[in-house]
């Protein structure tokens, strides 16, 4: 009875919503955030002003509706177009698709705080969305958007200005 009903009664009671609030910078590196716009959810990773156990921090990973924006950052020693070569090969190699078959050309992109990087766009039937990669104090930072084309269209300004916010900042955010 405990895991056939309790347990999933529980489970079904504690809510893993954890919607973004007017302000919050969503971490990347110790030195690298994005500011969110209010309402989406935080499904993984930590805003700059929390921290967890390790020192190490999670892919933020963020969603509104059906739509996913995944933040994610590594070691890398090369430029932001060797990440994006790199993050399709991966692609390909681990699940078959390669995002380079179906997209625009590689775009130069900078943001606001004075990063520069690549993106590419992709527009199917079935999804639309963006990988952008940026290189940053030896890291490399990965932004993958995915969501149904409509979707992606109604939310086209938030996630131009969250792709456009990523900066560093001041302090340390563990």
């Amino acid at each position: 009875m405990l895991w056939t009903v309790i347990v999933p009664a529980i489970d079904s009671a504690v809510s893993s919503e954890d919607p973004t609030g007017a302000g919050d910078r969503m971490a990347v590196t110790e030195t690298v955030s994005f500011a969110v716009p209010a309402g989406w959810n935080v499904d993984s990773g930590f805003r700059t002003d929390q921290h967890g156990a390790s020192d190490s921090l999670p892919r933020v990973t963020l969603t509104d509706g059906t739509v996913t924006v995944s933040v994610d950052a590594d070691t890398f020693s090369g430029t932001a177009d060797e990440l994006l070569s790199q993050t399709d090969a991966v692609s390909l190699a681990t699940n078959g698709s390669s995002v380079l078959a179906v997209s625009g050309a590689r775009q130069p992109i900078s943001t606001a705080g004075g990063l520069s990087g690549v993106q590419v766009s992709f527009d199917t039937p079935r999804s639309a969305g963006s990988v952008t990669t940026f290189v940053v104090d030896g890291k490399g930072i990965r932004v993958q958007v995915v969501g149904p084309p409509d979707q992606i269209a109604a939310r086209s300004r938030e996630i131009t200005d969250m792709i456009a916010s990523i900066g560093t900042h001041e302090g340390d955010t563990k």
